[in-house]
């Protein structure tokens, strides 16, 4: 009986241990997810204006081909 009462225990134990490093674990996901996202933001707006400024370059380039 002693050894049933302290099986449930420990499993009552090791559930709430679970569920609470999972919370944890969420929390941790969303800060960094937070911490990122204007960072990933900054960065597709600088690489949309690179990408913008070559296809710039680009273009007298191929006119110029296009003449002779």
């Amino acid at each position: 009986m002693l050894l049933l009462i302290s099986i449930i225990v420990i499993a009552v134990v090791v559930a709430l241990v679970y569920n609470n490093n999972k919370k944890k674990i969420a929390e941790t996901i969303e800060k960094v997810e937070s911490t990122i996202a204007p960072a990933v933001k900054e960065v597709k707006e600088v690489v949309a204006e690179a990408q913008a400024e070559i296809a710039k370059a680009k273009k007298p380039a191929a006119k110029k081909t296009t003449k002779k």
